[in-house]
């Protein structure tokens, strides 16, 4: 189990909002990946169970299953752990993800040269706290370009709120570049999406 700091609200005397993630074996994350509904519904009584625990008005908790990572290495990475209900925990070449899509989207854009970093943990301070960690971070001439993998059952979020958890990113000139699961869950799909990716950043650089 970790509990990490997930928000912080400073108004009207200040709310901590900690998130506690409490790991599961492959095995026992199965029985719930497989219904999303039973899922929430746990974590639900879990949140209300830590509510009820601490009576400070101060500190807020959500409680989230996770799946534990599997490693055969024992360091400690922040890489694929930012603030999520589910730790990456696909391994593949010494780098975690959250599903095969991302394995093979990384392989295509590692193939077409970009230097790519998959799910890095990005923090600020600007208004409140915040700590996100989107898909890929790539960089080409100078510029900073996020890779998002939408529409997979790792990826449900609305447009609206992705855009506002990457928003910060954006203000300071990182170029959001979105690309669906779908066009990703083969090697083969994967190396066009990752050509697309390729042809939209140097557009976007040729147009500045």
């Amino acid at each position: 189990m970790s509990a990490d700091l997930e928000d912080y609200d400073n108004f009207d005397g200040g709310v901590w909002t900690w998130l506690v993630t409490v790991f599961l074996s492959p095995q026992d994350w199965t029985l719930f990946a497989i219904s999303k509904e039973k899922l929430n519904a746990v974590e639900e009584e879990l949140t209300e169970l830590a509510s009820a625990l601490v009576t400070s008005d101060a500190h807020r908790f959500i409680v989230r299953l996770a799946a534990r990572a599997i490693s055969d290495s024992q360091g400690l990475t922040n890489q694929g752990r930012a603030h999520s209900f589910n730790p990456a925990a696909i391994e593949y070449d010494g780098l975690f993800f959250r599903s095969q899509p991302e394995v093979w989207l990384f392989a295509a854009l590692r193939e077409t040269g970009l230097p790519v970093m998959p799910l890095p943990v990005v923090t600020s301070n600007k208004l409140h706290f915040r700590r996100i960690e989107p898909d890929f971070v790539v960089i080409r001439r100078g510029m900073t370009f996020v890779i998002e993998v939408d529409g997979d059952r790792w990826h449900q979020e609305t447009p609206v709120k992705a855009q506002e958890r990457l928003r910060h990113l954006e203000d300071e000139g990182v170029r959001v570049i979105r690309v669906r699961a779908e066009n990703c869950n083969s090697p083969e799909l994967a190396k066009e999406a990752a050509k697309d990716v390729l042809i939209r950043i140097e557009r976007f650089l040729e147009s500045r």
